[in-house]
């Protein structure tokens, strides 16, 4: 992979991070049911919800990374 490739990709991340953040501050309920989303298609072979045990972690860190930085925007706010 080149240079330009990974300045996309993790241009790429960063935009959906803040975006799915942004989401998460107007739903503060938005992440529980990504939650339940990942959850219910792991159940259903659904393949939203296949992954392996380095995957799930990863989201799990995405996750929990963006709950906390909707919660600092949300207090500041407040």
């Amino acid at each position: 992979m080149n240079d330009e490739a990974r300045a996309r990709i993790a241009a790429n991340d960063r935009l959906l991070k803040a975006v799915i953040t942004l989401l998460a501050i107007k739903d503060p309920d938005l992440l529980d049911e990504l939650d339940v989303i990942f959850a219910v298609a792991s159940e259903q072979g659904n393949p939203i919800g296949e992954a392996d045990r380095r995957t799930r972690e990863h989201l799990r860190e995405e996750l929990d990374l963006i709950r906390s930085l909707a919660h600092s925007a949300l207090e500041t706010a407040h």
